[in-house]
């Protein structure tokens, strides 16, 4: 994607959908709300201005539990490729890329040098 595709507006809207979708929306709790608060919708000229209402336990351990899935998320995906089995034969991406060629080329003939090395009996002293 190019750096202009992923900030569009679109782009946002569907993230912020998506990341919206498992939100539960209390109805009744909300027009309750905003029927106990003559400035629900306050503007800036308000004195109740930066005053919040008072937010249940479980709405704040729900969020709480929706941020930790999100870091989660995050942390788990990476764009490169680690294989915690394999053997690391390279010390980053490029060389590793490199590597793979050589032994697409030579890993035939070399098979039984990489073998006594491996062994320690490669070369005698």
């Amino acid at each position: 994607l190019s750096s202009l595709t992923v900030f569009n507006q679109k782009t946002l809207y569907d993230a912020y959908k998506k990341r919206t979708k498992n939100v539960e929306v209390d109805i009744e709790e909300y027009n309750r709300m905003k029927e106990a608060d003559p400035e629900f919708y306050r503007d800036a000229s308000s004195l109740q201005y930066g005053k919040a209402p008072k937010t249940s336990k479980e709405k704040i351990d729900r969020m709480v539990k929706e941020l930790k899935v999100r870091d989660e998320k995050r942390k788990s995906f990476s764009r490169r490729k680690f294989h915690e089995e394999k053997d690391i034969d390279s010390i980053n991406d490029r060389n590793g890329h490199f590597n793979k060629k050589i032994e697409r080329a030579f890993g035939r003939s070399t098979l039984e040098i990489k073998n006594s090395l491996e062994r320690g009996t490669a070369l005698p002293d």
